[in-house]
């Protein structure tokens, strides 16, 4: 694999981090793209110091006139594009829908599911020409189930499944696979972040975080690199035969209350 050209986003952190450096293991040519270039430069740092070629771009994907500028940008440097993988997502402070302010809906909306179209018509006008590409997108359970306190994040991640299996019918006779990974409980700061969030809302409502009441083991979390390592295998030719599909991966919460304190 290593004339093969992935652009990551998201991937200064986060499973979008540890899908690029699994990537990095294939060797290639992974570009690395995310919101705060520092992140973005080091991530390709890390990329190159497992033996693949890296470039970084710091790009708002949400954002359509930065997605055409990163496109062109990896079309001059790099060439055409072959994986396209999507992580960007933005998890929102939670909430009921009766309080749900309308701009923090927008902003969940523009970076949760327009950085995912934008990125994947981008790479189709690449892919369509030469037959032949893959894409990933990264759901969420959230996306396959109604959630208390989620309704920005969880339609969006929703959305993302039926947007993601649309792509597959229509373009699968160009050559062009497309899925999307429905992962539990990740690893890392959005979930420590989430859960402060959680419990700082139930401390204004005068409640507390309840105590655990599922029996051991706790709920594990997802390793982020760990889910590199599927989107490897979806990305192959092992996984030629795997196209419009949703994998749900991890354990999924036993309640909705898990979602934001998995180990309960």
């Amino acid at each position: 694999m290593t004339d093969r050209t992935v652009l990551v986003t998201g991937a200064g952190r986060g499973a979008g981090h540890g899908i690029a450096l699994a990537l990095a293991n294939d060797g290639g040519t992974v570009v690395v793209c995310d919101l705060d270039p520092e992140t973005s430069d080091k991530a390709a740092e890390l990329v190159r110091a497992r033996g693949a070629k890296s470039i970084s771009i710091a790009c708002d994907v949400s954002d359509e006139s930065q997605v055409a500028a990163m496109f062109a940008r990896i079309g001059e440097e790099v060439g055409p594009l072959d994986v396209l993988v999507n992580t960007v997502a933005w998890i929102d402070p939670p909430g009921p829908i009766a309080e749900l302010p309308t701009d923090r809906w927008h902003k969940a909306i523009r970076t949760n599911l327009d950085s995912v179209m934008y990125c994947t018509r981008a790479a189709l006008a690449m892919m369509i020409p030469r037959t032949k590409g893959v894409i990933v997108n990264i759901s969420s359970l959230n996306g396959t189930r109604g959630f208390p306190d989620r309704p920005s994040y969880g339609a969006t991640k929703a959305a993302v499944i039926n947007f993601t299996q649309t792509t597959a019918m229509e373009n699968r006779q160009y050559g062009i696979r497309a899925n999307v990974l429905v992962p539990g409980g990740i690893e890392g700061e959005r979930v420590r972040l989430l859960r402060e969030m959680a419990a700082q809302r139930a401390r204004e409502h005068g409640d507390t975080p309840p105590p655990r009441i599922y029996p051991d083991p706790p709920m594990e979390m997802l390793d982020p690199e760990w889910i590199g390592r599927y989107v490897s295998f979806l990305i192959s030719e092992d996984g030629r035969h795997i196209n419009g599909q949703a994998l749900v991966i991890g354990e999924a919460p036993r309640s909705p209350l898990q979602a934001m304190f998995p180990d309960i």
